[in-house]
């Protein structure tokens, strides 16, 4: 028989569509954005806490797996209008995410790209230089220009490759909540 995973125990899985479900009680349609935001009912923000809950709930399950988020409300009166503004705001908050990280990941690649110019510019430069008559003070200019180099290079490698790695898990992250079933439940 096998073993249940940490997640399969927390969560229940939704039998016709395989998805994890991720279940959240509101005592109120209002509950679901957050309380000292002002703007108009569609522009509104999700609540802050309701936002780090579905990521802690996120962290839980692996991100191949599918998400539906099942909304509990507690109200006697059924408002469609209400839902529909609650999926907009879900899906407006969690694109301003995805634009922010795709951000973060154009910013660090660009950065990047500069260090490994920088890098090859001391390293050429280096090249260059290196046949001619050394000094004492042109020996330690020299080896400057080819440690500069070398760091340049290990900064822009470092960052290209393991820098992006969390932003880039982000995105998966938000991408999921984004493509996650929203059903309402009373």
């Amino acid at each position: 028989m096998k073993k249940p995973n940490n997640y399969e125990m927390l969560y229940r899985k939704n039998p016709r569509t395989g998805r994890i479900i991720i279940d959240v009680a509101l005592d109120d349609y209002l509950e679901f954005f957050h309380e000292w935001d002002n703007s108009a009912f569609k522009k509104r923000d999700i609540n802050a806490d309701l936002a780090e809950f579905l990521d802690m709930c996120s962290e839980d399950i692996p991100l191949r797996k599918k998400l539906e988020i099942v909304f509990s409300v507690k109200t006697n009166e059924i408002s469609k209008e209400k839902e529909e503004q609650i999926s907009i705001s879900y899906h407006n908050y969690y694109n301003s995410l995805i634009r922010l990280e795709k951000r973060k990941t154009k910013r660090y690649i660009k950065f990047s790209v500069i260090l490994l110019l920088i890098s090859i510019i001391l390293l050429f430069t280096y090249s260059l230089l290196i046949n001619r008559d050394n000094t004492i003070i042109s020996k330690v200019f020299l080896e400057s220009l080819l440690i500069g180099g070398w760091v340049f290079t290990w900064e822009a490698i470092h960052l290209l490759f393991i820098d992006t790695i969390e932003p880039y898990r982000r995105y998966r992250e938000i991408k999921r909540f984004l493509e996650a079933d929203l059903s309402f439940k009373y």
